[in-house]
């Protein structure tokens, strides 16, 4: 994966909602399906090859671009036995709903000549319905709206339908020409791709030739009606893919230069039963990996010794520069020579052939068929491949008549228009002579020309880089699981330079390491001065201490130490026992170090635990100490608080009991006074003595009187509050002596409290009412 500085100069859109890496990943299912295919017996590969750089920006991936190389176009119209079509046909078909199906008239994968050829269009473990839901998801992430969505699913249902586009021939001027049996293909084509279905029959039906004045239609045979019917589609395809590679790149490319891991996937060394064209490209970019691979591998292997100044025996491996001269180099190159044929208007496959064997019928390593068969034999670095040249000259040219861009720039569908008006400046035409009558031709780069300037695009950048390689090898031409075939694994191991490497690594030094480097790295296994100088001396000295060593063990060079490989495993192996023992002994310390900070920490811990348990349970103590006290302390002063109640209630009682025993005292002690000796009022005194008189005469004076009436007084009432004022509490409230006796005096004060003005009149006023009293309990 190289790692280089590329400068990118792009046009963004605007900033997308997720992250690079995340629109990275949404990518890989979106090229996935329309850039690979597999076979029946679920063998993925991808159809083209990609360059991918992933571009870093402080260590975090701040976007990416791919680069597509030689898209497979022939597997869209032609697939062999147990091989099936790009994904993406199979997926939309599975998985596009039914109302978008009976919209495009989509049928089921089996009825589209494009997919059924290789006799089976499923593959067990694969779900395409759920590959195409996963691809839609992708899209949306990637920012395809709708109305893109729309014209790729339109695009692809397209083709499908071209390909059951047939034709039969008919007779007229003595000329076998084709005519489209069913038109219902054609109109499906038109009505999705918005084209006039009649210049679509046309243009697979018609060679058009403009002249100065006219334009002359040329009917072509069923043979080449179909290549123009497969022409279309594949120039679909094709341009559809580019399309969306763009839009991936200007979605994901990054912001700035910087640093990028590049990552190659290209296809590998083909020889097939039949091949063509693109056999030819594939291998031709093989024989330039390969050769990169020797450059790096061997060439530079041998330029490090001689650098270093070591004696070395060079070492012979198989040099394929000549086969890349053979295929590409100016100007009678294979691929030099079909660009040359491609600008003649009555250059044929058989001339191109003739030219080839003409100019390299000698080359040991090109091989012409001993029967005029139309093929020719390449010796690659891999082995022999026969390449058949049929159709060489129209694959090389890959471009689009005039009369079929004019009608596809005319689609009222956005998309259509935008690809092939895009690839109408590629076509820039160019009369050819000066006759009245010329065929226009496109003088665009040819297919091998695009082809090998980014192949050497690529190279170039490869070469900028550290590169490292990954040999992919096949166990079995069969394409099945758990056989292994030795002999075909040999021959790949042979051919792709695994055993010239591995030779070479044996044979010479393959570890070397700079001094600094060596004495620092095992400066742990001998003890040296820190200030030493790093040269050869020390470094042998070092090694003759570490180990017994022959001189055919080590070189010195002029900057490195080489090493041989069980020489540099024995010096591994003492340092890594010694970098085990510093490792246990860290370990160690460090374990007792966290042992220690663990029981540090457990016994704070416990302390604390215990600080708080008893704190607690000194709270708990005291709360029940608390509730004792609290309730002895109730009790006490209930027992005192009795014992005082009944203290004085004995005292109030010892109190009554004296005023008691005092008051029969003090009346004990009053002696009964006469009534003589009492104060009588004048009035009251004759009122006795009348009193008397007739007590004396016994005279009845009970004499029957009529009651008097009495008039009732409706309004006077007693007040509602006289319960309220009885005797005793109008005595205790008035009298000076509530709890007066016998007066044994004559009583001098009035009884109740009173002004003194009126203490004489009181006191007469008593003296009557006692003696109106006495008198009443005397009469009979």
């Amino acid at each position: 994966m190289p790692l280089t500085q590329t400068p990118k100069t792009v046009a963004h859109p605007p900033a997308p909602t997720s992250s690079p890496w995340a629109q990275i990943l949404e990518a890989t299912p979106l090229l996935e399906s329309f850039g690979n295919a597999k076979t029946v017996r679920n063998d993925n590969s991808s159809r083209f090859g990609k360059f991918v750089e992933i571009f870093l920006e402080g260590g975090v991936i701040s976007g990416a671009i791919t680069s597509q190389y030689l898209l497979e176009k022939s597997r869209i119209v032609f697939q062999a036995k147990n091989e099936r079509n790009y994904h993406i046909f199979y997926e939309l078909l599975a998985g596009l709903p039914a109302q978008l199906r009976q919209a495009f008239s989509l049928q089921e994968a089996e009825t589209y000549y494009y997919l059924n050829q290789g006799g089976n269009c499923e593959i067990t473990g694969k779900s395409d319905a759920d590959d195409f839901r996963r691809l839609l998801a992708a899209m949306e992430v990637l920012g395809f709206s709708g109305e893109d969505q729309d014209s790729i699913f339109r695009i692809l249902a397209s083709i499908l339908h071209l390909g059951n586009v047939y034709f039969e021939k008919y007779e007229t001027d003595a000329q076998e020409v084709a005519s489209v049996v069913s038109a219902r293909e054609i109109q499906a084509v038109a009505e999705l791709l918005q084209i006039s279905p009649e210049g679509l029959q046309k243009a697979i039906t018609f060679k058009v030739t403009e002249t100065m004045r006219e334009k002359i239609f040329t009917p072509l045979t069923v043979e080449s009606a179909v290549d123009a019917r497969d022409a279309i589609a594949k120039v679909l395809y094709a341009l559809l893919f580019g399309w969306l590679i763009a839009r991936v790149n200007a979605l994901v490319s990054p912001q700035q230069d910087t640093l990028s891991i590049a990552i190659l996937d290209i296809y590998g060394f083909e020889d097939l039963s039949f091949n063509s064209f693109e056999q030819l490209c594939i291998n031709y970019a093989n024989e330039n990996l390969q050769y990169l691979f020797n450059k790096i591998i061997f060439q530079e292997e041998q330029e490090e010794y001689i650098r270093e100044q070591i004696d070395w025996r060079e070492i012979t491996f198989a040099d394929n520069q000549p086969c890349i001269n053979l295929i590409s180099l100016k100007p009678y190159g294979i691929l030099r020579i079909l660009d040359d044929q491609c600008c003649f208007p009555q250059a044929t496959d058989h001339t191109f052939l003739q030219k080839c064997h003409y100019h390299h019928g000698a080359n040991p390593l090109y091989s012409k068929p001993k029967m005029p068969l139309p093929e020719f034999t390449i010796k690659h670095y891999a082995g022999k491949v026969t390449y058949q040249v049929h159709k060489f000259l129209d694959k090389n040219h890959d471009q689009v008549r005039q009369d079929v861009l004019d009608l596809f720039v005319r689609s009222r569908t956005r998309v259509v228009a935008h690809l092939f008006s895009s690839h109408a400046p590629q076509a820039a035409p160019q009369r050819l002579g000066k006759s009245s009558s010329v065929t226009r031709l496109y003088k665009a780069h040819t297919v091998a020309a695009k082809f090998q300037q980014s192949l050497l695009d690529l190279v170039e950048k490869m070469e900028r880089c550290n590169p490292l390689f990954v040999r992919c090898l096949k166990p079995n031409h069969k394409k099945e699981p758990g056989l292994f075939e030795p002999d075909v694994v040999m021959a790949q191991l042979r051919y792709s330079g695994v055993l010239e490497t591995v030779r070479i690594r044996k044979e010479g030094f393959p570890v070397r390491l700079p001094f600094q480097m060596f004495v620092d790295r095992y400066r742990c296994l001998v003890a040296l001065k820190p200030d030493l100088p790093a040269n050869g001396d020390l470094c042998v000295s070092v090694l003759s201490r570490l180990c017994t060593v022959m001189p055919n063990m080590y070189r010195v060079g002029v900057s490195k130490l080489f090493l041989k490989e069980h020489l540099h495993q024995l010096l591994e192996s003492m340092r890594e026992h010694v970098l085990h023992l510093a490792a246990l002994t860290l370990q160690r310390c460090f374990r007792g170090f966290l042992v220690q900070r663990r029981f540090r920490s457990l016994r704070r811990k416990i302390i604390l635990l215990q600080s708080r348990a008893r704190g607690y349970l000194a709270r708990q103590g005291y709360q029940q100490m608390r509730r004792s006290l609290m309730k002895f302390r109730s009790l006490v002063h209930a027992y005192m608080n009795r014992r005082r109640y009944l203290k004085l209630r004995a005292e109030q009682r010892r109190r009554v009991e004296e005023a008691r025993l005092r008051e029969q005292e003090e009346l004990s002690k009053r002696e009964v006074v006469a009534v003589g000796h009492l104060e009588v009022p004048a009035e009251l005194a004759g009122l006795m003595q009348a009193v008397a008189g007739l007590r004396l005469a016994r005279v009845p004076c009970v004499a029957p009187v009529r009651t008097p009436r009495l008039q009732a007084e409706p309004r006077v009432k007693l007040p509602l509050d006289i319960n309220n004022y009885p005797m005793a509490k109008f005595v205790r409230c008035h009298f000076k002596e509530p709890a007066f006796g016998m007066l044994t005096v004559p009583l001098r004060m009035p009884l109740t409290q009173l002004p003194a003005e009126y203490h004489a009149e009181a006191v007469s006023i008593f003296k009557l009412v006692w003696g109106l009293g006495f008198l009443t309990e005397r009469l009979p």
